[in-house]
């Protein structure tokens, strides 16, 4: 039997008539936005509503994220930029299970996406849009920190790091010399690159060959750390690169979501 759809759900439980569903749905065209979403942004239904209707009709379990304190391990299983594109919050983890509050939470793209990132069973929860985005707010941030950019033509820096502030300078006594004044301070060193950008470990000097067993040892395991750095730098590029095309696409309305979980599953 074919699922009922949002919109059907909500005109048979009396809480939306057919002109506001039409108006809703142009919206969502127009922004690409699920439409529960917008019709709570547009406030044509106010989000409990939303939820209790959904949670009858679909036969799942609601949460009420407000009302608990997420664990900082918890929130660990789900990054930052996956809980904002995806409008998810995990919440609560019982032995392998891992608990995620979701718009939408018959979507079974994003349910699988989740368990290989995680390696957990995924139990998914009906949750409000603005109560996720709140509760994305409050733990993981407003999103407005800069993000860690790696320059297409600079493989060598796996990442950009906030410098720490300088140490107080001191008075050092200054040995006496007939070429230069007395007591003038030596000039602050120029902060270079390398200040900020943390470089791949570098390989050590190819052993002799008459080295002993444990040095050349410890060489191909330099040479094999630097190879893994550099692999591992290029794949986190790569996919940053990705995600932000993605989210492009959905920001400008080519694609939503739930089409590009689908093409790449």
């Amino acid at each position: 039997m074919t699922r009922k759809k949002l919109g059907e759900m909500l005109i048979e439980a009396g809480v939306l008539d057919e002109l506001s569903l039409r108006s809703a749905l142009a919206d969502q065209r127009r922004w690409g936005r699920t439409l529960g979403r917008t019709l709570v942004e547009m406030k044509l239904v106010e989000e409990p509503v939303l939820v209790e209707v959904l949670a009858k009709q679909l036969n799942v379990d609601a949460v009420d994220l407000d009302q608990l304190v997420i664990p900082p391990d918890v929130l660990r299983l789900v990054p930052p930029e996956l809980a904002r594109q995806a409008h998810i919050m995990p919440f609560k983890t019982i032995m392998k299970f891992l608990d995620i509050a979701m718009g939408d939470p018959t979507n079974m793209g994003l349910v699988d996406e989740l368990r290989i990132r995680t390696q957990l069973n995924i139990r998914p929860f009906l949750c409000g849009p603005r109560q996720i985005e709140r509760n994305i707010a409050k733990y993981y941030g407003d999103g407005s920190k800069a993000e860690i950019v790696i320059p297409f033509d600079s493989p060598d820096s796996l990442e950009l790091q906030t410098p720490s502030p300088a140490p107080p300078r001191t008075a050092t006594r200054q040995p006496a010399s007939t070429n230069a004044p007395a007591n003038v301070p030596a000039p602050a060193p120029s902060r270079t690159t390398s200040d900020i950008i943390r470089p791949y470990p570098r390989t050590m000097p190819p052993p002799a060959a008459d080295a002993p067993p444990n040095v050349i040892r410890d060489a191909e395991i330099n040479a094999l750390q630097v190879r893994i750095s550099k692999l591992e730098a290029l794949v986190e590029r790569d996919e940053a690169v990705l995600k932000r095309l993605l989210a492009l696409l959905i920001e400008k309305g080519v694609a939503t979501r739930d089409e590009i979980v689908e093409r790449l599953s």
